[in-house]
């Protein structure tokens, strides 16, 4: 047979520890079969490393692994805000199904839009759902419609305060969306807490509009109205076991008398309790934020009446749901405060728009 070509360096050091076949010797079809196949593999380099064997099931676009809090580890985005919205939820939830004194029609509308803008924030975030987060409008992505949102659902828990498990539920959850968010949205460096002084509340007339709204929320947990339960039984329903022409006789019982009111179907109702109340709510704090601003920041010029309208909203809530007890009346009380505010808010706004010298002579001609 013919001498073979002699190797390379590079192709000699692949060649395998197995001691090579004498060509004087008689050559058999599987020796001739495995030296053709060592020929035909390609060169490496003898000192290179060994690469090791590429993994085609993770082509490199997987997560990196979570390495945070594992109370977190298997929430949307590893986010404290979604796992308080799923609180919340469940909290909303329940109290529908058990028909309990929970946030309301209207409260849990405001909680599912607040929700849904937090949850969205958060999984864009962290680069999940992009469908769902590319669908919401840009204005609801803003820091500024995140702290909106964080608001409402503050007011929401305010507003479900009360002896029980779901309230609770509820006030754990928006506490953890509270803290969370005050941290991303308001104390950051660029957080909206840069357009707000808190501590202009406590200077005059400032802090007589802030005990007017304390007030006014205070008042919404007295008794505003009562209100009958149904239990099921009619009054002129038949005593059992006994004849027929035997019934129950239809008395009209005093509904301010703890002696008959008391576990005889009458319950008393509170300011949360009645329609609108969290619009009353939402709109007083809205009167404080707008009163907390700095100077500086700029404001619409439909911000001038947002205190009075605001005032002229809660009258009217007053209004009609005006009772003989505690509840109503301490409420006006507190508006009064409010109003005041108010009135010298919407001054002052004028005034800063009128030259000095035409106000004078405006302020003349009213008195």
């Amino acid at each position: 047979m013919p001498e073979p070509p002699k190797g390379t360096g590079a192709r000699a050091a692949l060649r395998s520890s197995r001691p090579q076949r004498d060509l004087a010797e008689p050559a058999y079809a599987a020796d001739i079969l495995e030296e053709a196949d060592e020929h035909s593999r390609p060169y490496v380099v003898s000192n290179a490393p060994e690469l090791p064997p590429e993994d085609k099931t993770d082509p490199g676009q997987s997560a990196p692994p979570y390495d945070g809090p594992k109370w977190l580890a298997h929430v949307p985005a590893h986010s404290p805000t979604v796992l308080g919205i799923i609180v919340v939820g469940c909290a909303v939830f329940l109290s529908a199904l058990l028909s309990s004194s929970g946030v309301g029609l209207l409260g849990t509308l405001l909680a599912v839009v607040s929700g849904t803008v937090l949850v969205a924030r958060e999984l864009r975030a962290a680069e999940q759902s992009p469908g769902f987060t590319e669908r919401m409008p840009a204005v609801l992505m803003t820091p500024e419609a995140a702290a909106t949102a964080t608001a409402v659902m503050v007011a929401l828990a305010l507003r479900a305060l009360s002896p029980g498990v779901l309230p609770l539920l509820m006030v754990a959850g928006v506490g953890l969306v509270a803290h969370d968010q005050y941290r991303k949205v308001i104390a950051g460096e660029d957080g909206v807490g840069a357009y707000f002084e808190p501590r202009q509340l406590l200077a005059m007339p400032r802090l007589l509009g802030l005990g007017g709204v304390a007030v006014c929320l205070l008042a919404l947990f007295a008794p505003w109205g009562t209100a009958k339960l149904d239990l099921g039984v009619p009054d002129n329903a038949p005593v059992p076991q006994g004849p027929p022409e035997l019934r129950v006789i239809a008395t009209q019982r005093p509904t301010d008398d703890i002696l008959y009111s008391y576990g005889g179907g009458v319950t008393h109702l509170r300011g949360w309790d009645l329609p609108a109340s969290v619009v009353v709510e939402l709109a007083l704090l809205a009167v404080l934020a707008l009163l907390a601003l700095r100077p500086e920041v700029e404001r619409p010029s439909w911000t001038r009446y947002l205190p009075a309208g605001a005032v002229a909203l809660s009258l009217a809530f007053a209004g009609l749901n005006m009772r003989l007890l505690p509840g109503p009346f301490v409420f006006v009380f507190g508006l009064g405060a409010v109003g005041f505010l108010a009135v010298q808010h919407l001054r002052a706004a004028r005034a800063a728009e009128l030259p000095p010298r035409q106000y004078e002579e405006e302020v003349e001609e009213e008195g």
